[in-house]
């Protein structure tokens, strides 16, 4: 009986002792679990010193600062047509006949600068821009009429404001509208069929102008190129006068308009 007991009592406690043993890799694991666990990332043994330095490391990098848009200075450079169908000379306040004054193909070149915006997570694929133009424009001209000159150089100079919508196209092609507004100044110079003439001084007027155009926006750069088409309308250009002679150029409702073709290239800081 007493055999029995003995036997009983070192089954009991092998046993205890394997589920003692059995219990440690559990605990164990358990344990280097939740050591090893960092803001919901398991590191592994012996990389913790190097995790807590990367943390540290991110939270003292600069973030990137998010801009919707750009500050720009673009150069053009194109041709234009120039003409009008209202010019008129006034000799000792007698108005001769209105006629058409076509121009000789001119050069056309100019500044435009100002603030550019473009921002997918706001607007998608629109872009939009504020910007003031400054153009110079020349001439020779021929009189079909009215004038009664044989030739004269016009000159004009346009500044004004304006700004353009567009759509980005693939990352880097950009079609867009615009217009533009501001005033003119304009200069004549007109000689007769004998030879007679000079200087008929300086005057001003206004200008306004639709646009349309297409802007390559290069990868990886601050630069962009691109092509802009102007139809320019220019009222007021009146009053250009040498001794009792007045040259009116857009006289009644007419303007002295100008189909341009610019070629740009420009910077965005």
């Amino acid at each position: 009986m007493k055999r029995r007991t003995w036997k009983a009592t070192a089954l009991l406690a092998g046993v205890s002792c394997l589920l003692t043993l059995g219990a440690l890799p559990l605990r164990a694991g358990t344990a280097a679990t939740q050591e090893n666990e960092e803001d919901g990332v398991t590191v592994p043994q012996g990389h913790k010193e190097a995790y807590e330095a990367a943390k540290e490391q991110m939270k003292e990098a600069p973030k990137e600062e998010h801009k919707s848009g750009a500050w720009f200075m673009a150069g053009a450079a194109g041709m234009g047509w120039p003409q009008t169908d209202g010019a008129q000379n006034v000799t000792g306040g007698v108005g001769g006949p209105q006629g058409g004054v076509n121009a000789s193909q001119v050069f056309t070149g100019g500044l435009q600068g100002g603030y550019y915006w473009h921002d997918p997570d706001k607007w998608g694929n629109l872009s939009f821009s504020a910007e003031a133009i400054g153009l110079y424009s020349g001439a020779f001209m021929g009189a079909s009429g009215g004038l009664g000159a044989s030739s004269a150089s016009l000159n004009v100079g346009l500044l004004g404001m304006g700004g353009t919508l567009g759509y980005r196209i693939a990352k880097s092609f950009e079609p867009f509208v615009g217009f533009y507004g501001g005033g003119a100044l304009g200069n004549v110079s007109a000689t007769n069929s004998v030879g007679v003439g000079g200087n008929m001084g300086n005057v001003f007027g206004y200008w306004f102008s639709p646009a349309v155009g297409m802007r390559y926006f290069i990868p990886n750069s601050h630069w962009f190129i691109g092509a802009e088409a102007l139809f320019i309308f220019m009222g007021d250009m009146n009053g250009f006068s040498r001794g009792a002679t007045t040259t009116n150029l857009t006289t009644g409702s007419s303007y002295l308009y100008e189909p341009v073709v610019m070629m740009n290239i420009g910077y965005a800081f």
